[in-house]
């Protein structure tokens, strides 16, 4: 849907189901923005294949922390998503087309673009490469990055968003990805 309505082919997801529309209808996030929270002052660090300026992440709330993926040598391709996981996850999180407040959010029609904490500032921290895989070392390092730097600067990290499996066989205890996180 989300690629769908980039292209201008989908203009009205009020009956959708997996919509981000609807999915902010389920989760209650309409209810949130209408009280007047909608992610304002917070910071979420989202590892994973990095972010593209697309329509819906270009109104200011998405910031590059460190790029630890393979890709980082090509300036082309640094912090830039490769293989498409890690901007759909920022339009979810944060997507919008345009700063709005809490009540504007909540009535926003079908056809707006709204993520889930659309006022909530996104830290890209890549790690994959075009294929999607990234070495757990990689994943480690931005998690370790973002603990280090949650509060450096101006930076309020108070969200960590991964979307990792591995195929260990260790038990959580000595897993590294596992201890790290």
């Amino acid at each position: 849907v989300l690629l769908a309505r980039a292209i201008g082919v989908v203009d009205d997801v009020t009956g959708d189901e997996g919509s981000l529309y609807d999915v902010a209808q389920v989760t209650h996030a309409t209810d949130a923005w209408k009280a007047g929270v909608t992610g304002k002052g917070v910071d979420v660090a989202l590892i994973d294949s990095g972010v593209s300026p697309v329509q819906g992440l270009t109104s200011g709330n998405v910031v590059n922390g460190p790029d630890l993926s393979f890709e980082s040598q090509d300036s082309d391709l640094a912090h830039l998503d490769t293989y498409g996981h890690g901007t759909h996850m920022a339009s979810i999180i944060v997507g919008r087309d345009q700063a709005a407040s809490g009540a504007t959010y909540a009535n926003a029609s079908s056809h707006e673009f709204v993520g889930i904490a659309p006022d909530a500032r996104l830290v890209n921290v890549k790690v994959e490469r075009s294929d999607g895989g990234a070495d757990v070392s990689q994943v480690i390092a931005g998690i370790d990055w973002v603990t280090e730097h949650a509060h450096s600067g101006d930076l309020n990290i108070k969200v960590l968003n991964l979307s990792y499996g591995t195929d260990s066989n260790q038990s959580t205890s000595l897993d590294p990805l596992d201890y790290a996180v």
